[in-house]
């Protein structure tokens, strides 16, 4: 479970147009290829934050989302809680992933901690537990005392046995292609897969044997949001970014009428010279759904992002989400968990958010956050370099598809509010002088 572990991959490429045409792998990598869609976005972001294919290109507004959380002071949060589960989000198949041969995310187990009265059978306290330290009980007291949940019981199954595999339900090796579909090994897979393709033989193709180790999945990792050849430009050095940026459509809305208790308002400043949305104003109800990207896991974030009119986003993700092969099991725990957002002796409804109610933010394209109260206006005026005379301010209604339309946008550009939220925006009549 060491960043040094390595797995040996077998490629099969086509050496005239440097491709490759599929890999054999074994279940321990395959296992790891899997539990890629359980890593949060904001872990994935931070992974490859530092990474020198990927650092300017790749997540760049959920690096932003995580800076601004690391920026703005504890007493803009609900909580203490809120802005650590931000700034460390956790995967919600740790468990089965600490039994890898490479875990990706935090090899850390989570830890959990009881009120030190509750266990002195103090009747003022309530039966939860909490994964922060920080968390007070319901008789005022922190949660500090630390309890010990066997992993089985966290993941609700007996995980990583010799005979079947963490996220994979069998023991073999598999195919996996350019696109990360991923089948059991046989004559008859690897058969169809090259005539698929065009293949009626192994004459043009050449096999290689490759150590894949942290640093190689680190990059395949990256290349799932530049490429839909994730395999050749992770492992062939070819250029990543093939992937080009469409203008986004109005979303479908693909779960009804959107009522209006739903729905919040959030005023934008538009550069009328190219339609680009600046900064919006807004209160923390945007600011927290935004925020709540960072949690989220590849495969939520994935399936959120392609209810759009264009489903070929991250079509490599859909493959790997799609596997047959996947057995996960559901995390339970014997005590009640506690909100960390929740602040005791407050209601669930006004804590469910991650900052301080009745809050004002202000929001950049690239979804840099900063609270009104804690930064000069008069700043970030100078700072948009634009004359007054060329911004218009709009006024425009969030709701579910709009945050689905941002977060597609987050996952491939740097003007996440620009190509998420410009088919809102309706020009305005030119005044007659």
């Amino acid at each position: 479970m060491a960043k040094s572990a390595t797995f040996s991959l077998k490629l099969l490429i086509d050496e005239k147009i440097n491709k490759v045409v599929l890999a054999e792998a074994d279940q321990d990598f395959v296992d790891v290829l899997i539990s890629l869609m359980s890593l949060p976005m904001g872990k994935i972001a931070s992974l490859l934050e530092n990474h020198k294919k990927f650092q300017t290109v790749v997540l760049g507004c959920y690096r932003n989302l995580s800076r601004s959380v690391a920026d703005m002071g504890i007493e803009h949060f609900e909580t203490e809680a809120c802005k650590s589960m931000l700034l460390n989000p956790k995967s919600s198949k740790e468990v089965h992933c600490r039994r890898l041969k490479l875990n990706m995310g935090d090899t850390d187990a989570t830890k959990f901690f009881m009120c030190a009265n509750f266990l002195k059978k103090d009747n003022l306290c309530s039966n939860v537990y909490s994964n922060f330290n920080t968390s007070r009980c319901s008789c005022g007291a922190l949660m500090s005392s630390q309890i010990l949940v066997p992993e089985e019981d966290q993941a609700g199954e007996v995980i990583g046995n010799s005979e079947h595999g963490v996220f994979v339900s069998c023991r073999s090796s598999f195919i996996v292609t350019d696109d990360l579909n991923v089948t059991l090994n046989s004559i008859s897979a690897v058969m169809k897969v090259l005539h698929d393709i065009g293949y009626l033989g192994f004459k043009d193709l050449r096999e290689t044997l490759l150590d894949v180790g942290f640093e190689e999945v680190l990059t395949l990792l990256g290349c799932l949001f530049t490429s839909e050849t994730p395999l050749t430009c992770a492992f062939l050095g070819i250029p990543c970014m093939t992937r080009k940026l469409k203008m986004l459509s109005s979303p479908v809305q693909k779960t009804g009428r959107v009522e209006p208790s739903s729905a919040y308002s959030v005023k934008v400043f538009v550069r009328k010279l190219d339609w680009e949305i600046i900064y919006a104003e807004c209160n923390e109800d945007f600011v927290d759904s935004l925020l709540s990207f960072l949690i989220f896991p590849l495969e939520l974030a994935y399936s959120l992002s392609k209810q759009s009119n264009d489903d070929t986003l991250l079509g490599c993700i859909g493959n790997l989400c799609r596997s047959p092969l996947v057995s996960e099991g559901k995390k339970i725990v014997k005590v009640f968990p506690d909100n960390p957002k929740v602040k005791p002796g407050t209601s669930s409804i006004r804590g469910s958010g991650f900052m301080k109610r009745n809050t004002k933010f202000i929001v950049s394209n690239d979804l840099t956050i900063t609270p009104m109260n804690s930064t000069s206006t008069i700043g970030l005026l100078k700072k948009m370099q634009v004359d007054f005379s060329d911004l218009e301010e709009h006024q425009i209604s969030i709701s579910r598809a709009e945050l689905i339309s941002i977060l597609r946008a987050s996952l491939i550009s740097s003007s996440a509010l620009t190509n998420g939220l410009s088919y809102l925006l309706v020009k305005k009549p030119k005044e007659e002088t």
